[in-house]
């Protein structure tokens, strides 16, 4: 027999053929007279209330989940703890005329939205490029732009600005924006997007509108602020912390996306490990963990770009989106 026991009182639960289940409280014994060879896989289907967590779980009196709390810590390399100087990336009022641009979303329908740019030009405009992407595929539609390219899948695109909005005067706001559509039920967001202006006089300058990028309190990013460091320009810190709400056997998968190409990430070492291809990363366990209900986790990670630093625009913990819920 198993004893289930939850987080919430439980009356019934459901079992499948075979099986007969018995709930007090928030515990519940599953048994069955069905005879088990050995090294023979046992597959029993449960039915519980939507809100009850299971939180433990004994096979034949042995623990399969432990439901006492533990502190795991997945840090880096003590030596490369991030410093306590090191502050968190702060959002100032902005200046009309200083920054990239002003994106808003100013219209919302149920498969998509209406969004509005609107850019200061410190100088008089030859050209400009907008390119960003989605998380999902949309059908979208630039006011002043002609998309020039779309990725296979429509989640990237290059936007090319026409004749008469390519040439734009100096100490204006230029006004534009777009409509983006896609499949009813899904959940769409801008990745990214970066624009690219070109000068008459020659030149050109760059800069990312991201509204979009993660914020979750559940995330603390900063850059480093050590002025004795000035060779490391391409490196950022983050902690990342969750709950564990329901036991398992391992910590699913955790996704990191920038919005630039990462080098490397360095977590902690010996029981975890990172891979990084282009602009994301994935953190996974050397070997399995036990991961218990109730345990605090603090993901500690320094990210090397291979240029100019990225914004964090995603992070899943295995199938849960922890930026944009």
């Amino acid at each position: 027999s198993s004893g289930i026991n939850a987080e919430y009182g439980v009356e019934k639960i459901g079992v499948g053929e075979n099986y007969a289940a018995n709930c007090t409280g928030n515990e519940c014994s599953v048994s069955s007279d069905k005879e088990v060879g050995i090294n023979e896989l046992i597959l029993v289907d449960l039915k519980y209330p939507a809100h009850a967590k299971v939180i433990g779980i004994l096979f034949t009196g042995q623990e399969m989940c432990d439901v006492t709390p533990e502190e795991i810590d997945i840090s880096l390399d003590p030596t490369l703890e991030p410093g306590t100087t090191a502050a968190p990336i702060t959002t100032p009022e902005p200046d009309p005329f200083d920054g990239c641009a002003n994106y808003e979303i100013v219209e919302t329908w149920n498969n998509g939205w209406k969004g509005h740019l609107h850019i200061p030009i410190k100088k008089d405009t030859s050209r400009w490029r907008l390119d960003a992407e989605f998380n999902k595929p949309v059908v979208a539609d630039f006011w002043a732009g002609l998309p020039e390219k779309w990725s296979n899948g429509r989640t990237k695109v290059i936007v090319l600005g026409h004749d008469w909005s390519a040439t734009q005067k100096a100490g204006t706001i230029f006004k534009t924006g777009f409509t983006a559509n896609h499949k009813e039920g899904d959940k769409v967001f801008i990745k990214w997007m970066k624009l690219k202006m070109c000068w008459a006089a020659g030149g050109c300058m760059s800069c990312d509108i991201v509204k979009e990028e993660c914020s979750s309190p559940r995330l603390t990013v900063a850059r480093p602020n050590d002025p004795l460091s000035p060779s490391k320009p391409n490196v950022i810190y983050g902690v990342f912390s969750k709950e564990v709400k329901e036991c398992s056997n391992d910590m699913p998968p955790i996704e990191i996306e920038f919005s630039s190409r990462v080098k490397r990430l360095v977590v902690g070492r010996g029981r975890y490990q990172a891979s990084c291809s282009g602009d994301k990363c994935t953190i996974s366990t050397e070997n399995p963990i036990k991961m218990v209900a109730g345990t605090q986790l603090e993901i500690k990670f320094r990210a090397v770009f291979w240029e100019a630093p990225g914004k964090l625009v995603g992070l899943n913990y295995g199938d849960e989106d922890m930026c944009h819920n």
